[in-house]
């Protein structure tokens, strides 16, 4: 069986860019190429964090890389398409069954509502929703209001969406020990920035 090692990754990094640069449509403006590689920094800083072992780090990054390239055929339930295609490109490259498993698993985890159960899907599910804590965070969030409307998800001026956006940071926990420990606390100062924009 082949060995995940920084080969794989570079290997699947390319296919990953070259699959999103052709296929990803032009409406997709938050869930870009862009979004796939910040979530695969996330995952290497919480997964040092987190003291994983590289051989784990290498399963976490496959599941960062993989996770949103479902968007290419769907919007919703775009997970099982990205779990078809990391199943297809992994199995090539000789990667064990349970290993591919372990990806697919964690993909499937970061459907919301988040339900992630092992220490990957923890990992990845943070990683993936890490941009509730960013500093530019109303950039990004201002590109999923306009993602939504250009894919026919929802049509919703920039009051609404963040209306939208405080039940949702409502309804949302981290799972993992750096989201409990660090993210918790930084997503909460979003919110504060969020609510003082709706009373401008």
């Amino acid at each position: 069986m082949g060995e995940i090692n920084l080969h794989t990754i570079e290997k699947t990094k390319l296919f990953i860019s070259e699959i999103l640069d052709s296929q990803l449509p032009s409406g997709l403006v938050f869930h870009s190429k862009q979004h796939t590689f910040d979530v695969l920094k996330n995952v290497e800083l919480i997964g040092e964090y987190s003291n994983l072992k590289e051989k784990e780090m290498n399963l976490l990054r496959l599941c960062a890389l993989f996770h949103d390239v479902g968007y290419i055929k769907m919007y919703k339930g775009h997970e099982l398409e990205s779990v078809a295609i990391a199943k297809e490109f992994l199995l090539e490259q000789g990667i064990s069954e349970p290993e591919i498993n372990r990806v697919t698993t964690a993909i499937l985890a970061t459907k919301v509502p988040q339900n992630p159960k092992d220490n990957l899907s923890k990992i990845l599910c943070d990683a993936d929703l890490m941009h509730l804590t960013y500093d530019n965070y109303f950039e990004q969030i201002e590109l999923m209001r306009q993602e939504w409307k250009s894919m026919n998800i929802a049509s919703l001026n920039p009051k609404d969406f963040h209306i939208n956006s405080i039940n949702f940071f409502k309804s949302h926990h981290y799972h993992s020990e750096y989201g409990k420990n660090v993210l918790k606390q930084k997503k909460e100062k979003t919110l504060k920035l969020i609510k003082a924009k709706l009373t401008e």
